[in-house]
């Protein structure tokens, strides 16, 4: 119904955004080279060398575009705009740090002109496909008239995204028992669904959506079969939607359909993937950190004494119990119940407890992770405010306990306070940083981290964890830790 047009929508919008990077590059050119002297270089310069770098600049800002779901968004809303100007700010900021770290001759300039003309250049580009899509689709031959069944909050919602998206379909308006004379965002409720066969007559290629999964089974096939008996294809809402509150994958097996509800993403080849991503970088970031995991430690022995390090056990992907490791930043016999106490309450009550220590009857309380926590040591604060005590997790990376990035990793207490739901973070190994930490830390409720969880695992592609790494860096050099 919409899956095979957006794909084809996805190309044509790839395609235009490439266009405008040639427009913008070759403006940039006139601009920044009048003279010709930079065209005669890249002539001169060996083609293969030439199509290389071309082919990388082409991929690295695709990606970004990716990165920052521009081919999702198709609208011409203002947050496509406002992607857009930061995708082609990160992208070109990007291509001349690799043109740095490869010792590549890059002038400065013209990828100040070229960036400041992409904006523009890709915003135009956009408005004009959308006009021409929009002009096809209305096209008497195209245009596909729809009516849905059922008025109801489900119904509105698909209402507002059909209208939301670029379709062919034009929505007549509702058909519902009851419910004659209302209308929603202007379209009308066009009678019982007996009016169907009149619909069928009055618009020929009609289509119908089924929207009243809450009805009977018996009442629901009696909708398709009468879509059926006036030639009306049709589609239906699944009863088991409100069953999976992730979204549905739909699969077959010969002529069966399966459906199921979407899961963690990071299974097969995407599993392998991220595997090799998070051994390659915590080996490579081990290496560089080298200096400071000594200084640190240095720092504890000579002020706190020993041990080093503080072992922890954790939950890891499907409860498997993992000692996890990070630098001791509290003293010696520190008692657990003030993290145990803030855990439960914000567990059970979402965030009534914010991180300055406030209860909902005004009283202080001291929580998880304060500056002013009198548990924690001189040296600790400093390891503390710049995540250098999580540092030795990178050892846990390796081991496979976690990832690089992930979902927050569980204490075993924490479990008996876990809806059903809430388990389903567990489908993933736990990470040192996540979208939790750096969307909004201990400052959101316990339900909307483990929503933003769900969602990392279920959408997650390497493009996703490249983009939490960039963004957790500004966090660590602010000071705010994880």
């Amino acid at each position: 119904m919409f899956a095979g047009e957006f794909r084809k929508q996805k190309a044509l919008f790839a395609i235009a955004d490439a266009l405008a990077f040639v427009f913008a590059g070759a403006l940039a050119l006139i601009l920044h080279d009048p003279s010709g002297a930079m065209r005669a270089s890249a002539e001169r310069a060996d083609p293969q060398t030439l199509a290389e770098g071309v082919a990388i600049a082409a991929l690295l800002w695709f990606g970004v575009f990716r990165a920052f779901d521009l081919y999702q968004m198709r609208n011409g809303s203002r947050k496509e705009a406002i992607a857009i100007i930061k995708a082609c700010t990160v992208a070109a900021a990007l291509m001349l740090l690799a043109a740095f770290a490869a010792h590549l001759e890059a002038s400065r300039i013209f990828v100040g002109i070229f960036y400041l003309l992409s904006v523009p250049t890709v915003v135009v580009t956009r408005m004009l496909l959308r006009s021409v899509i929009l002009h096809f689709y209305s096209s008497p031959g195209i245009a596909t008239p729809l009516v849905i069944i059922g008025f109801n909050p489900l119904a509105h919602f698909l209402c507002d995204r059909i209208e939301e998206e670029l379709t062919h379909y034009e929505i007549i308006g509702f058909i519902a028992n009851g419910s004659l004379g209302r209308e929603y965002c202007g379209y009308p409720v066009l009678g019982p669904p007996d009016q169907m066969r009149a619909l069928q007559r009055a618009h020929p290629c009609l289509e119908a959506v089924v929207a009243i999964p809450d009805a009977s089974l018996e009442e629901q096939a009696k909708m398709v079969d009468l879509c059926e008996s006036e030639g009306v294809q049709w589609w239906a809402v699944p009863w088991v939607y409100r069953s999976a509150p992730t979204g549905f994958k739909v699969d077959s097996l010969g002529m069966i359909p399966l459906v199921g509800c979407r899961r963690s993403n990071i299974e097969g080849l995407n599993y392998m993937v991220k595997r090799s991503f998070d051994i390659i970088c915590a080996s490579i970031a081990l290496i560089f950190v080298l200096p400071v995991l000594a200084l640190a430690a240095l720092a504890i022995l000579m002020f706190d004494g020993s041990p080093i390090l503080f072992r922890q056990q954790r939950i890891g992907a499907y409860g498997r119990r993992f000692e996890m490791l990070k630098f001791r930043t509290m003293t010696n016999r520190a008692a657990d119940m003030v993290h145990r106490d803030f855990v439960q309450q914000w567990i059970c009550e979402g965030d009534t407890a914010d991180q300055n220590g406030h209860q909902p009857n005004g009283t202080e309380q001291r929580v998880f992770k304060l500056s002013n926590d009198p548990r924690i040591s001189k040296v600790g604060r400093i390891l503390r405010r710049f995540s250098i005590d999580e540092l030795p997790q990178l050892w846990n990376v390796i081991r496979g306990d976690m990832s690089l990035i992930g979902p927050r990793p569980a204490l075993p207490y924490e479990l008996e306070l876990y809806k059903d739901w809430h388990r389903r973070r567990l489908e993933g190994m736990p990470g040192i940083t996540g979208l939790w930490q750096v969307s909004g830390r201990n400052q959101v409720s316990f339900d909307a981290m483990v929503r933003m969880d769900l969602a990392y695992l279920r959408d997650w592609s390497l493009t996703s964890d490249i983009r939490i790494l960039l963004q957790t860096i500004p966090v660590l050099l602010r000071g705010n830790g994880l």
